[in-house]
C-alpha cells in the first residue's frame, strides 16, 4: 500500500467527480442530442471507475485515500445523476430517495468505522455490481429510447434488490468490524 495521494488510480477517481460537472451542465441545456452528449460523458466517468481499480493494483498505488476517494467518486456521481434525473421527471422520486439514502448510509459507515477503527474499509464486489446495475439504470433513463422502455422497470426493482442486498453486506461488514475492535480492545 503506498502513502502517495495523488496517484494516477486517484487522479483518475477525483475525474470521475470533475466529469459530472460537464455531464450536467449539457443534460440540463436542451440542444439536438445532449442527452446522448450527456451518456458518452458519463460513460467516460465509468471508463475511469475501472481503470483506477487497475492501476491501483497494476503499480501498486492501492492507499487509504484511493480507498475513500474512489466510491466517494461513485457516490457523487451517481447522486448528482439521480438528482438531475428526478428534476427532469425521468425516475421516480422514491427510487432517487433509496438510491441517496443507501449511498449516505455506507459512507457515513465507512466515515465511522475509519474515526473508531483507523481502517480504511474498501467497497465491496456486491457494492460494484450494484454501482454498474444503477449506471445503467440511470443511462437508460437519460436516453429515454421508447425500445429500453420494456426493460425499464424490471430494471429499477432489480437495482433495488441490489442496492438492498448490499446494504445488507455493508452493514454485516460494518457490526463485524466495530465488534473485531472492541475485542482487541479487551
Amino acid at each position: 500500500m503506498t502513502t502517495k495521494t495523488w496517484t494516477i488510480s486517484n487522479i483518475l477517481s477525483v475525474s470521475r467527480i470533475v466529469l459530472m460537472i460537464p455531464a450536467v451542465y449539457v443534460l440540463a441545456t436542451p440542444s439536438p442530442f445532449h442527452r446522448e452528449i450527456a451518456v458518452l460523458i458519463m460513460l467516460a466517468a465509468v471508463v475511469t471507475d475501472a481503470l483506477d481499480g487497475y492501476f491501483a493494483r497494476r503499480f501498486n498505488e492501492i492507499s487509504d485515500f484511493g480507498k475513500i476517494i474512489d466510491p466517494l467518486a461513485d457516490k457523487v456521481s451517481i447522486g448528482v445523476v439521480v438528482v438531475m434525473l428526478v428534476i427532469f421527471g425521468d425516475i421516480p422520486l422514491w427510487f432517487a430517495v433509496l438510491a441517496l439514502t443507501r449511498d449516505a448510509i455506507i459512507f457515513l459507515g465507512g466515515v465511522y468505522i475509519k474515526a473508531k477503527t483507523g481502517i480504511v474499509l474498501p467497497s465491496t464486489m456486491s457494492g460494484k455490481v450494484t454501482v454498474a446495475f444503477l449506471a445503467l439504470y440511470l443511462i437508460l433513463s437519460i436516453l429515454q429510447y421508447t425500445y429500453f422502455a420494456g426493460i425499464m422497470i424490471p430494471l429499477q426493482w432489480l437495482c433495488v434488490m441490489l442496492m438492498g442486498y448490499s446494504l445488507a453486506v455493508y452493514s454485516k461488514r460494518f457490526f463485524y468490524s466495530l465488534k473485531n475492535s472492541n475485542n482487541k480492545g479487551k
